[in-house]
């Protein structure tokens, strides 16, 4: 290298590290509001890019806590990376002030993407719409990044009378981020804490009858709620066509005003409240209102009954203090106003909106499953029914669905509908519309949410701003409300208020924040001038244009397998000096539980970030569990209360991340990579799961696999729920299958360790191609029962790990008899040795063993002369250690007839064996979309774009469907390939006397140690393979080799 460019590495080293201590100075990302970011993104100092990573790290960080998020969007970074492209390009200008800017959805607003919607209820989960929602067509039109899916009070807490708080099956309990014991209100609970607490830049919510309003003001937020009609309710899961609205929840006014203006409109979805309230908007739009002085001249009434705070209260004193402010700026303050018949209006069960809303309810909601593609529930009644079959999932004891029966029970609108609406509108009208008419009033005021229900059975408009925060630090707010259309005169008022007073604080954590580092990474890549920034503005005009995932741009891969090497080497400087988390083995965790250098909570919190920052880029992990960091506190309170003494077993507090095919009965999915099994539930854990659990260990995740385990033929390492998994070594290689994730993520420390299951080849490939260890156990030596089949003659659930000792601890936790795969697993243990499989774990392994070199596999022409090279020094090396290494043995007479006969008669057999087993797992769900083969074929058929028929087709399914079980052919076919073993691999280590068989990559069974490199940096792996029964042996000889080799190596993300 030259000086000049050892200089610039060095420097750009420098920089690196210089960001990783001090942080982005350039742009400060938290509390930012829309207008700084337009501001960064024009003067160089922000990308879209860096604003999505920053919030992916807010929400990786905050959310196990305060359960905002129900879902993160896989395609976020591909959508800031083409915001980023039109800026450079100079296309950004036609957008708007919401270019490239994340905007967070409440979980009842469709998008038509990769992300549910499901109003946080399990039954919806897996629903496909046909469409964007209105508003979110508006907000993609304007450039803005749909970052993901918030927490709502499940169906927008009209399931139950009691309420149930921020809570939802899907996403948990909301949490206040001020005070985490306070309530946080709802039902647009997640849109407001992730306002709050800087996870997004901006937030959507929905309101019926405060569902904006109460959360926006106890978490210290602005919210809008406009005028019925502004905006459209096409596709979002309703209550009500004449209450339903959606407004922006957000930090500042101007953020609130800026997301109104993107979505306000006529939409022909939604034509008739669209189209009556088109009138209302202004031209030139709303941020012509944001005056500081706009408070001067208006006239604002206090009604009686709101502010009826104990005097010497807080509130008491700063709701006066902020009137006579409110008055010092210009307003002309009226108090002492009565709204006519007050009581009977806020009497929600008595002034008839309930007898309404229950009706509307009904057919709205049937209405909207009706026209979804796919739904797993097609009505109320069929909702009413889930909630009944899941009652531990959706909290029926707690919470019931009181409101649902009520709602179920209605037949339309009758003359019991129609006579509470015209009492709803006659309240409305000698209510709050005649007084601020007589009044000539521009707004209203009122503490928090307290005028929510007068404003909503007239569909008339609000405005909140936060106003202060009680004795223990709990927010409250001030709401200014007036008549349809009053947006205008709102905006000024709350935009004045908020001027004057700017109240609003940043919620103090009492939990862990993020570090700056990764937002910063992007600003190292090369600038305009420098000959690689030049590639990467030749390689940028390619970048949305038409690859089928973000993954396959060049400019998405340069810039994120940057970020990601940079992030691994961060977290690698600024980790703890008492406890090293990279390639942490497990018996170093546990020494680090032990010695108190490490708990359980943050290791998980370690994962969970790697995650974060890697997995848009890897795709290797397909899902998180919800409650991966409560495992955790558990493990860590199991462990304090022994006195920081071991508590059972090696996996004990230990993070792992299981293949998605694997069952567990939590609030994961298990859908083998597919959209059809998604929102399905499984009886139990998977076999292998109970045992994971019984050991104390913490389930981290899914991993993602090649769909259906590889039996569609897809690319190795895609799925739909996932997309494509990368290799982290070299992005562009093949990271193979079908245990992709698991295999991806144990080489990029995603997790402690990983499960993957194989069939063939399933364990083996991956962690060959990935530089990680593979155990593919004898058949039966571990459970099947509760993972998705393929053949119970073939498959089998191994660990995936970073070395051979850590996937020994697993093996030896997953391994022994289970009642629900009884025949396998009780022909299977009698090769379970006493005192388990960690005693064979010998430096020493190796000498003596006889191990056999069969013919065919280690040639040039297969590997090339660099890797073939390599292979032969490490037989080299086995010689050295003391095995006696027999080369030249045949597997066959005819090694090629012998693989096309073995192929072929296992292809018969397969297709007959997946039909009859994968219809029994899905008939043995509790739910499931889909219930047989047959049903999985047609979700395919019609969904085509999602399960990308196109490009894969699914040949293999529909040959498996047109079985009729294990017949003649089968049979034949079955004891064939009985022969083929007896007469192969048995025959000749027979005859041999032979310990193990060693083959390149995933070209033997059993066993893999990590072989080396080639001369891209692609990984390869060495096979030890032998008999059933012959782990010990193969442990021996692998961890062996793996010491004398120390092959392995941490992935550098090259491009």
């Amino acid at each position: 290298m030259s000086r000049h460019g050892l200089h610039r590495l060095l420097l750009a080293v420098v920089l690196l590290v210089h960001a990783a201590a001090t942080g982005c100075r350039a742009f400060q990302t938290e509390e930012a509001t829309v207008d700084a970011i337009q501001l960064g993104f024009t003067n160089g100092s922000l990308t879209s890019k860096q604003l999505v990573l920053f919030y992916l790290d807010r929400i990786a960080r905050l959310n196990p806590l305060l359960h905002a998020v129900i879902e993160v969007n896989p395609d976020a970074l591909y959508q800031a990376a083409c915001a980023d492209a039109d800026r450079r390009r100079g296309r950004s200008h036609g957008y708007g002030p919401l270019h490239g800017v994340p905007v967070l959805l409440k979980d009842s607003i469709a998008t038509r993407d990769r992300l549910n919607t499901t109003a946080g209820s399990f039954a919806l989960l897996g629903s496909v719409v046909r469409r964007d929602a209105g508003v979110v067509r508006r907000l993609r039109r304007a450039g803005a990044v749909v970052l993901g899916k918030a927490n709502l009070d499940e169906w927008a807490n009209f399931r139950t009378l009691e309420g149930t708080g921020g809570w939802s099956a899907r996403g948990g309990q909301g949490r206040n981020p001020y005070v985490l014991s306070a309530a946080p209100c709802g039902s647009s609970t997640g849109s407001a804490i992730a306002a709050a607490a800087n996870m997004a830049a901006v937030t959507l919510g929905t309101e019926t009858d405060g569902s904006i309003l109460c959360p926006s003001s106890l978490n210290s937020v602005v919210g809008i709620k406009p005028t019925v009609g502004l905006t459209s309710r096409a596709g979002v899961v309703p209550i009500s066509p004449r209450q339903d609205t959606i407004g922006p929840i957000c930090r500042t006014v101007a953020d609130a005003v800026h997301v109104l203006d993107a979505i306000v409109g006529y939409d022909y979805h939604d034509a008739k409240a669209t189209k009556a309230a088109s009138k209302y908007i202004p031209p030139g739009g709303y941020m012509q209102f944001l005056k500081p002085d706009g408070l001067r001249g208006k006239r604002l009434g206090i009604p009686n009954g709101f502010f009826n705070f104990p005097n010497g209260s807080v509130q008491q004193i700063v709701y006066q203090q902020l009137l006579e402010t409110v008055r010092k700026q210009g307003a002309i303050v009226v108090e002492n106003l009565d709204i006519a018949n007050l009581t009977v209006i806020q009497d929600v069960l008595n002034n008839g909106e309930q007898i309404v809303l229950a009706a509307e309810f009904k057919s709205s909601l049937n209405s909207y499953l009706s026209d979804l593609s796919y739904s797993p529930v097609r009505s109320l009644a069929e909702i009413i029914a889930f909630n009944n079959a899941h009652p531990i999932e959706e909290r029926l004891k707690d919470f019931g669905q009181l409101i649902f029966l009520v709602a179920e029970n209605t037949t339309g609108i009758g003359s019991p509908e129609r006579a509470a609406i015209r009492q709803l509108n006659k309240l409305s009208a000698d209510g709050l519309e005649k007084l601020m008419k007589e009044e000539q009033l521009d707004a209203v005021i009122t503490p928090n949410d307290s005028l929510s229900t007068v404003l909503a059975i007239g569909g008339m408009p609000a405005i909140t701003v936060p106003a202060g925060y009680g004795k223990r630090g709990v927010p409250f707010g001030i709401c200014f409300g007036g008549l349809k259309g009053y947006e205008p005169r709102l905006i000024e008022i709350a935009y004045a208020f908020e001027q004057a007073t700017m109240v609003r604080k940043t919620p103090k954590h009492a939990y862990p924040v993020m570090s700056p580092v990764l937002p910063c990474l992007p600003s190292l890549l090369p600038r305009r001038g420098d000959r690689r920034g030049k590639r990467a503005e030749r390689s940028l005009k390619t970048t949305c244009n038409s690859a089928m995932t973000q993954l396959r741009h060049p400019l998405a891969v340069a810039i994120m397998s940057l970020a990601a090497a940079a992030a691994a080497f961060c977290c690698c400087c600024s980790a703890t000096t008492k406890f090293e988390f990279h390639e942490a083995t497990i018996d170093a965790i546990q020494l680090g539980f032990e010695n108190g250098s490490l708990t359980s909570t943050a290791l998980t919190r370690f994962y969970l970030d790697q995650i974060t920052r890697l997995n848009p880029l890897l795709h290797a992990v397909i899902e998180v569990n919800p409650d991966a960091l409560e495992q955790a506190a558990h493990a860590d309170a199991d462990r304090a209360a022994s006195g920081h003494r071991r508590c059972g077993g090696k996996l004990h507090g230990v993070p792992v991340l299981l293949k998605d095919n694997i069952a567990t009965r939590d609030r994961l999915n298990t859908t083998a990579g597919s959209l059809a099994l998604l929102g399905s539930v499984v009886r139990r854990d998977a076999g292998v799961a109970a045992h994971l659990r019984s050991a104390g260990a913490v389930i981290l995740g899914k991993g993602n696999p090649s769909e259906w385990s590889n039996f569609r033929p897809v690319d190795s390492g895609w799925s739909a729920r996932g997309g494509q998994t990368l290799n982290p070594y070299v992005l562009s290689a093949g990271p193979c299958g079908s245990s992709s994730g698991p295999a991806v993520a144990a080489a990029a420390n995603l997790a402690a360790v990983t499960l993957g299951t194989e069939t063939d080849g399933s364990i083996l490939c991956p962690a060959s191609l990935n530089s990680v260890v593979g155990i593919k156990p004898t058949v039966g030596l571990t459970s099947r029962a509760g993972v998705i089949p393929i053949s119970p003659r073939q498959d089998t659930v191994g660990p995936i790990c970073r070395t051979v000792s850590d996937a020994v601890h697993v093996l030896d936790v997953i391994v022994g008899y289970d009642e629900l795969d009884a025949e396998a697993t009780g022909a299977a243990s009698k090769f379970i040795p006493t005192g388990g499989y960690g005693q064979f774990l010998r430096m020493d392994g190796l000498k003596g063993k006889r191990i056999g070199i069969p013919n065919g596999y280690f040639t040039e022409g297969a590997y090339g002369k660099a890797q073939l090279r390599v292979y032969l020094e490490h037989l080299a090396t086995l010689r050295k250690h003391g095995a006696v290494v027999i080369e030249n043995i045949d597997l066959a007479t005819n090694f090629s007839a012998f693989q096309d006969d073995l192929n072929s008669n296992e292809k018969i057999a397969m297709q007959a064996e997946f039909k009859l087993s994968v219809n029994a797992y899905l008939s043995d769900l509790l739910h499931s979309p889909v219930r047989s083969l047959t049903d999985v074929i047609a979700f395919n058929n019609a969904h085509p774009v999602e399960e990308r028929l196109q490009d894969f087709g699914q040949p293999d399914l529909i040959a498996a469907q047109e079985t009729n079980g294990i017949g003649p052919v089968e049979k034949a076919a079955i004891h064939r390939l009985n022969e083929l073993s007896a007469d192969g691999l048995e025959k000749l280590m027979s005859n041999h006397q032979l310990d193990a068989i060693v083959t390149p990559n995933s070209d033997a069974s059993n066993l893999f140690a990590i072989g080396g490199y080639n001369d891209q940096g692609v990984p390869f792996g060495i096979c030890f393979g032998g008999l059933k029964g012959y782990e010990p042996r193969l442990i021996e000889m692998a961890y062996s080799f793996e010491q004398a080799t120390k092959v392995r190596r941490v992935p550098r993300f090259k491009s």
